[in-house]
C-alpha cells in the first residue's frame, strides 16, 4: 500500500505543480472545475446516489462552479462572502465530528448530503482561485500544498511510531493524537522554511508569528477536512470515495484537507495582505 501511495504521488505532486507554476488564471480555474468535478462524482455516492443519478450531480456541480467563477469575476464580495461560509460550516463540522455518531440526525438525509456537496466543493474552488490572483501566488499555493502534504506524511510516520491513543476513533480508527502531532509539527517546521526561502515574512517578526500561528491553524482545518470526509465515508459504509487513485482511494480522499484548508488560508491572506508581507 505505502509503495502504490508513494508511485500515485511521485506522479500526481509534478503535475499539480506544473499546474500551479505554469497555468494562467482562466486554465488553472477549468483545471480546478474538471478536478472538483469529478469529486463531485465521489459525493454522489456519499449522498446515495448511483448510476446516471451521480453523472447528473457531477455535471450540477460542474455548472456551479462555472457560475461561481463568474461571480467572483463580477466582484470580490463573493468571494469574502463564500469564504466566511466556508469557515463557518467549517466550525461546524467540528461540532458534528465530536459528537458523531449522535450527529448523524442532523445530516444523514439525503437532502441533506445533497445541499453539503457545493458547501463541501465550491469553497475549496473559490479559495484556490484567489490564491492564484495574489501577488506571490506560486509561493502561497504550494505552502498551502507543502503544509497539508507535510501534514500527512509527519501524522503517518509519527503514527505508526507512537499512534496508540486515537484522536477520533468512532469516525477514523487510524488517526492518532501523536499522528496530529508529529503533522503539525512537520508542517510549521515546512511553514518556517518556506519563509526563510522567500525571506519574507521575517519568522521572528510579529507579521511573522502571526503568518505561522495562521499556517498552523491552517493545518488544524485541514485534519478537520480529513476527519470530515472520514465521518461521511463510515456513515455511507465505505473505505475511500473511489478507486481511481491507487494507494489513495478516490479524489476527494485526497482533496478532503484541502477543501477545508484553502479556504480559511484564502481568507487568511484577504485579512491580512500576506501577499505582501
Amino acid at each position: 500500500m505505502l509503495k502504490q501511495r508513494i508511485i500515485t504521488a511521485l506522479v500526481l505532486a509534478p503535475i499539480v505543480i506544473a499546474c500551479v507554476f505554469f497555468l494562467p488564471p482562466a486554465g488553472f480555474s477549468v483545471f480546478l472545475i474538471g478536478t472538483l468535478t469529478i469529486g463531485g462524482w465521489e459525493w454522489a455516492n456519499l449522498a446515495h446516489y448511483a448510476g446516471w443519478q451521480r453523472y447528473l450531480y457531477a455535471l450540477a456541480i460542474a455548472l456551479l462552479l462555472i457560475a461561481v467563477s463568474f461571480l467572483l469575476e463580477a466582484s470580490s464580495f463573493w468571494a469574502l462572502a463564500i469564504l466566511v461560509i466556508a469557515a463557518i460550516w467549517w466550525m461546524l463540522a467540528w461540532f458534528l465530528v465530536v459528537n458523531y455518531p449522535l450527529s448523524q440526525r442532523y445530516w444523514s438525509s439525503n437532502w441533506v448530503l445533497t445541499l453539503l456537496g457545493p458547501v463541501m466543493l465550491v469553497p475549496g474552488y473559490v479559495g484556490l482561485m484567489q490564491l492564484k490572483g495574489t501577488t506571490d501566488s506560486q509561493f502561497l499555493i504550494l505552502l498551502l500544498f507543502f503544509l497539508i502534504w507535510g501534514a500527512d506524511i509527519g501524522a503517518y510516520f509519527s503514527g505508526r511510531r507512537w499512534g496508540a491513543k486515537k484522536l477520533a476513533p468512532e469516525v477514523s480508527p487510524g488517526k492518532s493524537w501523536a499522528g496530529f502531532y508529529g503533522g503539525v509539527t512537520l508542517a510549521t517546521l515546512i511553514a518556517m522554511a518556506m519563509c526563510v526561502w522567500l525571506s519574507k515574512p521575517l519568522i521572528l517578526s510579529t507579521s511573522g508569528l502571526v503568518f505561522l500561528l495562521g499556517c498552523i491553524l491552517v493545518v488544524l482545518f485541514s485534519v478537520l477536512g480529513d476527519l470530515t470526509e472520514s465521518m461521511f465515508k463510515r456513515q455511507r459504509g465505505i473505505k475511500d470515495s473511489s478507486q481511481l487513485l491507487p494507494g489513495h482511494g478516490g479524489v476527494l480522499d485526497r482533496l478532503d484537507s484541502l477543501l477545508a484548508g484553502a479556504p480559511i488560508f484564502a481568507l487568511f491572506v484577504l485579512l491580512f495582505d500576506w501577499q505582501s508581507v
